[in-house]
C-alpha cells in the first residue's frame, strides 16, 4: 500500500532496525518490501499451525479466528462464547479454532488474510481498515459520541450497516463489532492532564496507522508513531516512543505498565473493533453454514460488551491497587483541541458521516 501514510512506516521502519527492515546480510531492506514480506510469512505460519492443529472430527469444517489480543482479554472469552455456537447451530459440523497473541500476525497481515480469503476470521483494530477506504475511518473520529449508549446504537443501526456495505467492497463480510473500551494516553514522561503536556513534553506517541488518528494526536501537540500493537511494548521500552493510547484492559493484559507507569484519562475514543470474516471464503460456503455464523456473530456482540464492561471496571480498581499512577485529564481542553479535525475529515467521511451525526 503505497501512500503518504505508508511513507511514515517507512520512516519509523528506518529506525528500528532491531525489530524489522534487515535482511540476513544486516542490510536494511525497504519498508514496502519488509511489509510484503511479512504477510507472506504470516500467511505461511497460519498454513503451518493449522498443519501442526490437533486433527478436527472427521468431516468438521474449521474455521480459523485471529485476534493479536491475549487470552487474558475479555474478547477471548466473546470468541469462545462464537465459537460454542457457531458449534451448537451447526449440529458440530464446523469448529471455530482461536489463534490468540498474534499467532497469525498483526492486523495488518490479518487483514490482508482476510480479504485474499487466506484466513476466513479475524477481529481487527477498527482504524486499520482506513488503508482500504478513507470512508472506514469512521470510528476513528476523536470525541464524535456523546455516550457510549450512542456509541453501540450507531454500531447497532444504520450506520453500522452502512460501515459493513462498504466493508464488502474490499472482501471483508462484517459478523459484528466489538467494544474494546475508552482509550486514553499512558506513556513513561509523567501525567498528562492537557495537549499542552504532550507538547511541552515531547511525547512520541504510538498510533494505529489511521490518517484520522495520526492527525488527531499530532494535533493534541504528541508525535505520533504508527506502529502494530504487538510492538508497541518494545518499542517503548527500547526509547522508539514514549507512550501509546489504548484501554485500561489492554494496558494491563498487555503489560505495558512496566514501560510506561503514566495512565492519563483523556477518553478520546471509543474504541470498534470489527470481527470480520472473508467474503471470498464465506460467499463459497452453504447457505446453512452462512446462516449460522452471522447468527453467531449477532449474538456475541452483547455478550462481548457486557464482559467487557465488567472486566474494564475491574481493571481499573487493579491498577490503582496496584500503584499505577492515574490521572484525570481536562476533557474540554482536549475536545477542543482536536475539533480542527472533527472538521478536517467530516467531508472525507462520504454518505457515514451524516449517519454518524444522528447518532452524536
Amino acid at each position: 500500500m503505497e501512500s503518504a501514510q505508508g511513507c511514515q512506516w517507512v520512516h519509523f521502519s528506518s529506525i528500528r532496525t532491531g525489530l524489522t527492515g534487515l535482511n540476513n546480510g544486516g542490510e536494511a531492506m525497504c519498508a514496502c518490501t519488509s511489509n510484503r514480506l511479512r504477510v507472506l510469512l504470516h500467511t505461511a505460519l497460519a498454513v503451518l499451525l493449522v498443519a501442526l492443529a490437533p486433527p478436527a472430527v472427521a468431516g468438521t469444517k474449521i474455521i480459523r479466528l485471529g485476534d493479536s489480543g491475549t487470552e487474558a482479554n475479555p474478547q477471548y472469552l466473546a470468541h469462545q462464547f462464537l465459537a460454542k455456537r457457531v458449534a451448537e447451530l451447526t449440529n458440530g459440523q464446523v469448529e471455530v479454532k482461536i489463534f490468540m497473541n498474534a499467532q497469525l500476525g498483526g492486523h495488518t497481515q490479518m487483514n490482508e488474510q482476510v480479504a485474499s480469503g487466506a484466513l476466513e476470521v479475524s477481529k481487527t483494530g477498527g482504524a486499520f481498515m482506513s488503508t482500504y477506504d478513507k470512508r472506514l475511518s469512521i470510528w476513528s473520529l476523536p470525541y464524535s459520541f456523546a455516550s457510549l449508549d450512542k456509541f453501540f446504537a450507531a454500531q447497532d443501526g444504520k450506520l453500522g450497516q452502512a460501515y459493513g456495505a462498504l466493508a464488502e467492497k474490499y472482501g471483508f463480510k462484517l459478523l459484528g463489532i466489538y467494544h474494546a473500551g475508552t482509550r486514553d494516553i499512558y506513556n513513561k514522561k509523567g501525567p498528562i492532564r492537557t495537549p499542552e503536556d504532550l507538547k511541552k513534553m515531547g511525547i512520541r506517541l504510538r498510533s494505529m496507522p489511521d490518517p484520522v488518528m495520526i492527525d488527531t494526536f499530532n494535533t493534541l501537540g504528541a508525535q505520533a508513531t504508527p506502529l502494530e500493537a504487538n510492538e508497541v511494548y518494545n518499542a517503548i521500552q527500547q526509547g522508539v516512543i514514549d507512550g501509546a493510547e489504548n484501554s485500561i484492559t489492554w494496558y494491563l493484559t498487555m503489560k505495558h505498565f512496566e514501560v510506561a507507569p503514566f495512565f492519563s484519562l483523556t477518553h478520546h475514543f471509543y474504541d470498534a473493533n470489527p470481527l470480520f470474516a472473508s467474503l471470498k471464503w464465506f460467499n463459497q460456503q452453504p447457505p446453512d453454514i452462512q446462516k449460522a455464523l452471522l447468527q453467531a456473530g449477532k449474538e456475541t456482540i452483547p455478550f462481548e460488551r457486557k464482559a467487557w464492561a465488567e472486566d474494564e471496571q475491574k481493571n481499573y480498581e487493579k491498577a490503582k491497587a496496584a500503584g499505577i499512577k492515574i490521572n484525570d485529564a481536562d476533557i474540554a481542553a482536549f475536545q477542543k483541541a482536536a475539533k480542527p479535525v472533527l472538521e478536517k475529515y467530516a467531508p472525507t467521511l462520504g454518505e457515514l458521516y451524516p449517519l454518524l451525526k444522528e447518532y452524536q
